[in-house]
């Protein structure tokens, strides 16, 4: 899979007088830092959903409203929100490219407090489900744009920690969700459930506020032809106002080179640009593994918690209204803390062994309460196979967290070059959200016939991925952005020079800067 192995030789890491190991002391990184916290609330919205539609399920005011719904009525709520998703997919590339990160942040916002009011207002089962597909489609709007904005304006240094740090935001939502369902549930009426779905759009409200704030990629300002305005962008927030800074001129560099290199091979057709993943073996790799991440992000299991927690924790005999959203309250909190830790890995381990690692905890995780279940099945008298099957609950989502929260979006950020890189969102959107649409729709439906034999399948399939990761995804810890494309297109590939810095692991030990010679891999 791979046929050989070069190494991208390091020639002296650029100077920087900016001190990135205490950034708050720095006026202008401490802003940037700061601002990155709007389009980090990008997945927010979509950790509060999963959230929510748990603990709705548990709220009995919102059963008795829309009739007690099971297995594809229950599945058609939930698969409202990813059909709705579907229907932005064309338009990111369009609107990310062509107007920037910021404007098609700024759309996603919009789009979801329009979602959110409606949502809050639903009088009838349609108007709840149309309002979850508007939802849906602004999400993906979010998703899309926020971690290419944080991963080309964050300072090369802290670019892997920014942007793992992105997906973190999901399980905040989610926090706040169980929590404000967990608050609700006991208010008597349509109140219930009315209150957690306006809080919805609360943080694309913060969103549309602190946008205008937010500095445009400089990426994208440059294949605008606003080279300038980059290179201020640069010089402000990553040299605190030195232009002449070294990092700083070999970062608009860099960049022009590989925007020039980008320009030469663009097709002029936008059918015609989504054609170039199949073009070269490069890029077909990167099609592949996009897809093949979409996957594991939705099919290993993680619906089960994310969104049918409530009748998982019914068929091992929890099923009072307090007890499910406690459990999926408290659940939450945990997820959101080992999220946070986990996103300074990549960083310090490396991308392939977090996806690995993960995968084998979750394969864990899913034989523990596979078993539980199939226990407390046969005796509902044993409280031990209950009490296991939660226990095993709380620990998925750190299993899942640890590869495939902040690794998983940094990872399939950085191997798409820049002229593919929305497109290549738009692809992963279109996967993880057909896949979203299937386990959402499928999953209530295979609990209520299959009962814990359903769990049975998730076994193997879990083992299969963590095969195809082993054999086809590459390591991508150690060159910049624009140097990762040379581990999949060969030296060459990426437009720039051979021989280049590690902008995005400067060492910095005891005030001295430290580099060195990075392994890379290349697709043949």
């Amino acid at each position: 899979m791979h046929a050989s192995t070069a190494k991208a030789a390091a020639s002296a890491m650029p100077e920087s007088s900016v001190d990135v190991v205490h950034w708050w002391r720095q006026k202008n990184l401490r802003t940037l830092n700061l601002l990155l916290i709007f389009p980090l609330l990008s997945i927010f919205t979509q950790g509060y959903d999963g959230s929510m539609m748990n603990g709705l399920q548990a709220v009995e005011s919102w059963r008795t409203y829309f009739g007690e719904p099971k297995g594809s009525t229950l599945g058609l709520f939930n698969a409202a929100y990813p059909i709705g998703g579907l229907c932005a997919i064309p338009f990111l590339s369009f609107v990310c490219d062509g107007f920037g990160r910021r404007v098609s942040l700024a759309t996603g916002a919009a789009i979801c407090c329009l979602g959110a009011a409606l949502q809050a207002g639903a009088a009838n089962l349609p108007m709840f489900v149309v309002a979850r597909g508007i939802l849906g489609c602004g999400t993906v709007f979010l998703g899309s744009s926020g971690a290419p904005l944080i991963t080309e304006i964050a300072h090369p240094s802290q670019r892997t920690t920014a942007t793992a740090l992105f997906n973190t935001s999901y399980a905040l939502g989610s926090i706040v969700a169980a929590w404000t369902t967990f608050g609700t549930f006991r208010i008597d009426g349509s109140a219930a459930w009315r209150i957690p779905s306006a809080i919805q759009g609360l943080p694309s409200i913060i969103q549309l506020c602190g946008l205008y704030f937010v500095p445009e990629s400089p990426r994208w300002l440059i294949s605008k032809d606003r080279s300038e305005e980059a290179l201020a962008f640069l010089t402000k927030y990553h040299a605190e106002g030195r232009e002449n800074d070294p990092m700083v001129q070999f970062e608009y560099n860099e960049i022009q080179d590989a925007l020039a290199y980008e320009r030469s091979i663009d097709r002029g057709s936008w059918i015609q640009n989504y054609v170039e993943f199949i073009r070269t073996a490069g890029n077909r790799k990167r099609l592949f593994i996009l897809l093949w991440t979409a996957c594991i992000a939705q099919l290993s299991g993680n619906a089960f918690v994310s969104y049918y927690l409530s009748p998982v924790l019914t068929s091992v005999g929890l099923t009072t209204s307090l007890e499910q959203t406690l459990i999926n309250a408290t659940q939450q909190m945990l997820s959101w803390v080992s999220a946070l830790y986990f996103a300074t890995l990549p960083q310090k381990i490396g991308r392939k062994p977090l996806f690995l690692g993960s995968l084998c905890c979750i394969l864990i995780c899913l034989i523990g309460i596979t078993t539980g279940s199939a226990i407390f099945a046969k005796d509902s008298s044993n409280k031990a196979a209950g009490g296991a099957v939660v226990a095993f609950l709380y620990l998925f989502s750190p299993a899942y967290n640890l590869g495939l929260n902040g690794n998983l979006g940094l990872y399939i950020t950085e191997i798409l070059p820049f002229h593919l890189r929305m497109r290549g969102q738009a692809c992963y959107q279109l996967f993880a959200t057909s896949f979203t649409l299937l386990t959402t729709y499928a999953f209530p439906v295979g609990l209520q016939n299959m009962a814990w034999k359903f769990y049975l399948i998730w076994l193997p399939w879990v083992v299969v991925e963590f095969a195809i990761v082993w054999l086809v995804y590459p390591e991508t810890k150690g060159p910049s952005l624009e140097e990762i494309a040379e581990i999949f297109d060969g030296p060459g590939g990426s437009g720039v020079l051979n021989e280049k810095v590690d902008v995005e692991h400067a060492e910095i030990v005891g005030g001295e800067k430290r580099e060195g010679v990075h392994s890379v891999e290349y697709a043949k």
